[in-house]
């Protein structure tokens, strides 16, 4: 059921979003360190360091559709979760009609500890014969740049904020309804 709600959420947000010839802006989180595009958040939750690896385990099969072909590192002993996610960018014409663009790689790294856990999702680089980093659609100066990598941008923006809000939930204790009847 979770992962028909996901599906509908991102048809309705490809709909809405990238009806757009031209989408806003997208303002992607760059370390100032690596120069890399980068999702990083600690964030404050109940549990011990166990019980909150299991319920990244958890999210993470509830969100991909093949968790196994993410995860590459499933370390409960030092609290840490591994892997490289896949993400499929599209294309839109004049017409609005979606064709598949590119495949997005990325990297996944879940950390946890006592009442607290660490997401971080960069490395995104562009599938072909090789490997592409993304940073490059961020220099407009590029001979290479095209006006289109802006919507590609946005897609990987809001597909990846529309990830850590479904990690966030996932990571949240659930709530046991008891029969009072």
């Amino acid at each position: 059921m979770n992962r028909i709600i996901n599906v509908l959420f991102f048809f309705l947000l490809t709909g809405i979003c990238y009806s757009q010839t031209n989408p806003p802006a997208s303002k992607l989180p760059v370390d100032p360190e690596t120069k890399l595009i980068q999702y990083r958040e600690t964030v404050t939750q109940d549990g011990t360091k166990d019980v909150l690896y299991d319920r990244g385990a958890e999210w993470l099969r509830s969100y991909y559709l093949n968790p196994g072909s993410v995860t590459k590192v499933q370390d409960k002993v030092n609290g840490k979760i591994e892997g490289t996610g896949r993400l499929r960018l599209y294309f839109f014409d004049s017409n609005n009609t979606r064709t598949d663009a590119v495949m997005v790689y990325y990297d996944l790294h879940l950390e946890f500890k006592e009442s607290k856990y660490r997401y971080t999702l960069t490395n995104f680089t562009l599938k072909g014969t090789s490997r592409i980093p993304l940073e490059k659609w961020l220099n407009k100066n590029d001979p290479a740049y095209n006006p289109q990598m802006e919507n590609y941008l946005y897609q990987v923006d809001t597909t990846m904020q529309n990830l850590v809000v479904k990690l966030k939930e996932g990571m949240k204790p659930k709530v046991i309804k008891k029969d009072e009847w």
